[in-house]
Parts: structure tokens; sequence; C-alpha cells
């Protein structure tokens, strides 16, 4: 059985940029930029570049699964 995608990030090590993210959940890195501006996606600043902590994003993801279930 293949993992999920929040298991996929979860076992991921290194911090994500937003392009990479946005491949990962298939959306375009504007929208990613935007999610992250808003403060709707947990991220996080290193000087001017937005990173993303991949356990952060998978529970995120888990969130979202069950309130929109």
């Amino acid at each position: 059985m293949s993992d999920s995608l929040s298991d996929h990030l979860s076992k991921l090590d290194h911090c994500l940029q937003a392009p990479e993210l946005a491949r990962i959940l298939g959306v375009h890195k504007i929208t990613v930029y935007k999610l992250a501006a808003a403060g709707e996606i947990p991220s996080f600043k290193i000087a001017s570049s937005v990173r993303f902590d991949p356990r952060a994003i998978a529970r995120w993801i888990r969130e979202k699964a069950v309130t929109h279930a």
C-alpha cells in the first residue's frame, strides 16, 4: 500500500521551498506563496525566503482532511 501525501511529507528531512511544495500539492507556486502570506498554510521565513516544514504541512493536510471530510 502506498503512503498518503501526509505520510510522504512527514518522512522528508529538509525544508521545502514554494516550488517544491507546489509540485507536491499540485498547485501553482503563486498559490503556495499566497497561502503562506495569508497565514493559511504553516510557513516560516529565512531572511526573505519562505520555507515550509514538511511535518507541519503534513499536520495541516490531516487537519484540513478532517475539517472537509
